[in-house]
């Protein structure tokens, strides 16, 4: 009850300060599985995402976020439960595959879920390559997938900035997205990456924004490097 009232308190706060444009909401199933794909341009995206929807979206976040300790731990932990984050350790190796199990453990309880399929916050307000593992759980699971294209977002929350600013945003939802065909197929890595492909079309198709044909990851580091 706490979680639903504060989530609704949160809602009405990020539609006043930043007057999201947001089309699309009905392509969310009203019940049932369902994962919203999203590209990924600032930390805000998961909670703006989480908040603009009817349903409960669940995030894969750390597990510091809902594991500190004292006042700041507390608030944190009521703030990121509230907008949906799922807790892992994630270490790239057997935290990444933990991540993916308890995905595909909140999609077979019928609940919504998000992922970023970039990995990482794009450097440079482009739509990056996605990694596979959105490709693994519509295979696996069956679930629709909605894809969701933002843009804006990054001069909300630039990379480095801890304070929100109050600037627009665009938020919209496609399409949901079936591949029936391939359902129990996800042990091919071939059609993991076409059925990852094609939804990172919609994505980008959605946000209105460049695509880039390589990892995020990488130009990230590169950017970093140029920044010293």
């Amino acid at each position: 009850m706490l979680r639903s009232s504060l989530r609704t308190i949160l809602a009405a706060l990020m539609r006043a300060l930043f007057r999201p444009r947001i089309t699309g909401i009905e392509n969310i199933p009203e019940s049932g599985p369902c994962i919203i794909a999203a590209n990924h341009l600032s930390f805000s995206d998961h909670v703006f995402i989480s908040l603009a929807t009817k349903r409960p979206v669940c995030f894969i976040g750390k597990a510091e976020r809902l594991t500190g300790t004292g006042l700041k731990g507390l608030v944190s932990k009521v703030f990121f439960s509230a907008v949906g984050i799922v807790p892992v350790e994630r270490d790239g190796g057997p935290g990444g595959v933990a991540a993916l199990e308890q995905a595909r453990g909140v999609i077979e309880e019928g609940r919504v879920f998000g992922i970023h399929p970039e990995g990482t916050r794009s450097p440079d307000g482009r739509v990056y390559r996605g990694k596979t593992g959105v490709g693994w759980l519509a295979m696996a699971t069956g679930a629709p997938v909605v894809p969701c294209g933002l843009s804006g977002t990054e001069k909300v929350q630039p990379l480095g900035s801890l304070v929100p600013r109050p600037v627009r945003f665009d938020m919209h939802f496609g399409q949901p997205m079936l591949f029936p065909e391939h359902v129990g197929s996800e042990g091919d890595p071939k059609l993991r990456r076409s059925v990852t492909d094609e939804i990172m079309r919609q994505i980008q198709e959605l946000s209105g924004l460049e695509y880039v044909g390589r990892f995020a990851s990488k130009d990230k580091v590169t950017a970093e490097k140029s920044s010293r």
